[in-house]
């Protein structure tokens, strides 16, 4: 699952979330396949990002996870000795693996 910004949504992509506006209404459910006319609907009653199934757009600040633990543990190699570093390290891997689900 990825959450892009509406502009950069395609007809043909599938809802992973429900999309919703402002509100909190409801304006579609899961699994419902994006057309060009319900983009332009959602661009207009103010929805600024949806969430769809896969990962279909490449951020340049996203890494894939194995590539997030490589400089995870670059970052804190000089610090192996400090617990509390290392317990911060730890919070972040565990981070990255639960976005990673």
């Amino acid at each position: 699952m990825q959450r892009i910004p509406i502009e950069m949504a395609k007809a043909g992509m599938i809802l992973a979330k429900d999309v919703t506006d402002e509100a909190g209404r409801v304006l579609c459910g899961p699994e419902t396949e994006l057309t060009t006319e319900l983009i332009e609907k959602f661009k207009a009653m103010g929805v600024k990002f949806v969430s769809v199934k896969g990962h279909p757009i490449d951020f340049p600040w996203e890494r894939p996870y194995e590539e997030e633990i490589k400089l995870l543990e670059a970052r804190f190699a000089k610090v192996a000795d400090d617990p509390r570093l290392i317990s911060l390290k730890k919070i972040i891997a565990d981070y990255l693996k639960e976005k990673n689900a």
